[in-house]
């Protein structure tokens, strides 16, 4: 893997771990599911996922 490969992963890897961050603060805040998974671009799948984290 080239350097630019790795950084453009690491890149990658670190925006979504943001946006479950975001994800599970709006879950605390209780936002809506569907709300969250239209706000970051996920899966509701992966919200409940998230949801379990968090509660």
């Amino acid at each position: 893997m080239s350097l630019e490969q790795t950084l453009d992963a690491i890149k990658r890897k670190a925006k979504k771990e943001g946006k479950e961050e975001v994800a599970k603060r709006l879950i605390a805040m209780g936002m809506d599911s569907t709300d969250i998974a239209k706000a970051t671009d996920f899966p509701l799948e992966k919200i409940e996922q998230l949801q379990k984290q968090v509660h």
